[in-house]
């Protein structure tokens, strides 16, 4: 019986650590199944077949995956999957409901990264281990509502309950109310402990919490990637 040899995905690097770009395109090419091209080193036009895959940093691939209903040529039916070293529990969230269709991390075994390019190539979504675990607890906690995060971003930048009762114009009881609700839903015992949470869970402004930036990308990245639509 004649076999038709496995058809090849399509896979662009676009990855801003030029470093982490390099280790995927070697490990992504001793495997037959991929046809890989380099953001900013192949020179792709119209002419060249689909991609099927693009593998980017975080703030890249969020604005990619905003963009993609007008993206036409050979970006047109790419799929994103996001290599990142963010782990926080927000943010996973925000690149999934996004559009965004893999989430890997940063160190994560190499057999994760071809069985998510694999997986993500073929239309299904996917998770690394451990964020899908992550997200998996996430469903086992109370979600905090608006007012509570609003109350939740105050604290976390310094402002005492009186200060955040006349910011939100509303009762220190509620605020001290609020609080109750936050501590019981995070399990802090202190409302330090509640922002340590949050920052960790992504729960508060990056600002808020003095921690960097995951979205704050070079506004040319999802540009040039765009040069290819």
């Amino acid at each position: 019986m004649n076999h038709l040899p496995p058809t090849r995905s399509n896979v662009l690097v676009m990855h801003a650590d030029p470093l982490l770009s390099a280790g995927l395109v070697a490990a992504l090419r001793l495997h037959p199944m991929f046809e890989v091209f380099v953001h900013g080193v192949d020179n792709l036009s119209r002419e060249d077949p689909q991609v099927d895959v693009v593998i980017a940093d975080y703030p890249a691939a969020l604005r990619l995956a905003e963009s993609a209903r007008a993206a036409r040529g050979i970006l047109a039916s790419a799929r994103i999957l996001v290599l990142t070293p963010n782990d926080r529990e927000a943010d996973i969230r925000r690149a999934i409901e996004s559009g965004v269709h893999g989430y890997l991390l940063v160190g994560s075994p190499l057999e994760e990264l071809i069985d998510g390019v694999a997986a993500v190539a073929n239309g299904i979504r996917y998770m690394n281990m451990s964020v899908a675990r992550r997200m998996a607890d996430s469903l086992t906690r109370a979600t905090l509502t608006s007012r509570e995060i609003e109350v939740l971003n105050l604290v976390a930048s310094g402002h005492p309950n009186k200060a955040i009762a006349r910011l939100l114009r509303i009762e220190l009881g509620t605020v001290k109310s609020h609080m109750s609700a936050i501590m019981a839903k995070l399990g802090a015992n202190s409302r330090t402990h509640a922002a340590r949470i949050a920052a960790a869970r992504g729960l508060v402004e990056e600002s808020t919490a003095n921690h960097g930036a995951p979205h704050s990308a070079p506004a040319s990245a999802p540009q040039r990637a765009l040069q290819y639509a």
